[in-house]
């Protein structure tokens, strides 16, 4: 394995190559260059990403009644 390889892995979005000069962490976000998806780590072997959801506390059980 070429040195550094580990630390390559796909965009879930695109597709494209995201390439991490340092050795990646849990939960880093990073921002594909190509597509600007905001991802974070969710595994580091294999090194997988996942989009990075914001939370929003504002978010109540009411919002998802569609009975108005």
């Amino acid at each position: 394995m070429a040195v550094g390889a580990k630390h390559l892995t796909e965009c879930p979005n695109c597709g494209s190559t995201i390439r991490f000069r340092k050795a990646p962490y849990m939960e880093q976000t990073v921002e594909c260059a190509h597509c600007e998806t905001e991802l974070v780590v969710v595994n580091i072997l294999p090194l997988t990403l996942d989009w990075a959801y914001e939370y929003d506390d504002d978010w109540d059980d009411d919002d998802w009644d569609d009975d108005d």
